[in-house]
């Protein structure tokens, strides 16, 4: 998955031991660019590979106290099924369709404390395209440490919960930060995907280890600034 850039805010504490809360903006509407593309097969050149690649306009605005509105914009789906990197991603009219119908109302969620609570969608929505909110939304997912410039956390994501990675790098004003943050897929304690078709392999876990013939991962990163202090 590509690296996702996303601007948030800082709410600071006004007190002696600064606490650093990721916000939303509760005055303006956040417009961004999102792109998630996904390929199967072995990651080799000119060998068959399939995917996709998702591109969307994705708008969040405050709806109420600790509640806000996303609504995606224009959603392109674009399906890969041939050789890498020869063969090019084909747009698919029919599932881009099916997806624009589907999150034309807006999407109610709750975000605290750089935490997301609950999403609240149409019923309308297939499983499918809630996973894909899920994804999009999950970018907003963010655990920060004042004290540690790097650090590891068990975070809760749409896989489930795993190991995940934060490096902070701050200017010497210290209102602009980047973050890098990195998930290890393959170190979840919760995990809530499923395997399918594999009932007869054998696991090998010192291969994996030795070779990482099979691993995932996921790599974000944000730009955070501060405006202002105010008590949280």
């Amino acid at each position: 998955m590509r690296g996702i850039i996303l601007a948030l805010l800082l709410a600071l504490a006004g007190s002696e031991n600064i606490e650093i809360e990721p916000v939303l903006s509760e005055s303006k509407t956040s417009v961004f660019s999102y792109e998630a593309e996904i390929k199967n097969g072995i990651p080799e050149i000119d060998l068959p590979r399939s995917g996709m690649k998702l591109n969307a306009k994705v708008e969040i605005s405050r709806y109420a106290q600790n509640t806000y509105l996303m609504k995606i914009r224009s959603p392109e789906i674009r399906e890969f099924n041939g050789l890498f990197p020869k063969d090019p991603f084909i747009r698919s009219a029919k599932l881009s369709q099916v997806i624009a119908d589907q999150v034309s109302k807006p999407i109610k969620f709750e975000y605290r404390n750089g935490r997301l609570g609950d999403i609240h969608a149409p019923d309308m929505i297939s499983e499918l395209v809630l996973n894909i909110i899920r994804g999009i939304l999950n970018m907003l997912q963010i655990t920060m440490k004042s004290t540690q410039n790097a650090y590891d956390v068990q975070e809760s994501g749409i896989g489930g919960v795993c190991q995940t990675r934060y490096v902070i790098h701050a200017n010497k004003k210290g209102d602009l930060m980047n973050v890098v943050k990195s998930t290890d897929f393959n170190s979840y304690l919760n995990k809530v995907s499923k395997s399918l078709g594999v009932a007869f392999v054998e696991l090998c876990p010192s291969c994996r280890e030795m070779h990482r013939n099979l691993r995932g991962s996921a790599t974000y990163n944000y730009k955070l600034k501060s405006r202002g202090t105010k008590v949280v």
